[in-house]
């Protein structure tokens, strides 16, 4: 069922900058256009820094590099990406948390190469990461988790 940003404005409950933004019965903020995120930029020159536990992560180098991600916070996701120039191996490693797939398998770092690798992740705990998605092998990316 389709419908307009008008539409569900006329749905707001409560009140919270007029129609522009509020919650409606159910208690979803409705009205805004969507939200923004942070956008970083992970390239050879921040190599060992720490990446943020949110918004949303490129990382575009031609070497081999590595960053460490913050630790989760539950609820919150981030989403990390490798730019269509990137042709080495980029190592993203936890801080202290580790990464849980649906197997179960817990890993403590993600290596991605190639241009279009993509991996979502969520927050489960300060300690656990939960990968909500991940995108490799589109010809010649590809995503790793390792212990």
């Amino acid at each position: 069922m389709a419908f307009t940003i008008d539409q569900l404005r006329r749905k707001v409950l409560t009140s919270i900058h007029g129609r522009r933004i509020g919650l409606d019965i159910d208690g979803f903020v409705v009205g805004p256009k969507g939200g923004r995120v942070p956008v970083t930029d992970a390239t050879s020159d921040t190599t060992g820094t720490n990446l943020p536990n949110h918004g949303i992560i490129s990382v575009v180098t031609t070497t081999n590099d590595t960053w460490t991600l913050t630790d989760p916070v539950p609820g919150c996701e981030v989403k990390l990406g490798t730019g269509s120039s990137s042709t080495g191996t980029h190592t993203i490693s936890f801080a202290a948390a580790t990464c849980v797939s649906t197997n179960g398998i817990a890993s403590s770092a993600i290596a991605m190469q190639g241009g279009g690798a993509y991996v979502g992740l969520v927050g489960l705990s300060t300690a656990a990461w939960q990968i909500s998605s991940v995108k490799d092998s589109s010809g010649s990316s590809t995503v790793n988790f390792s212990s």
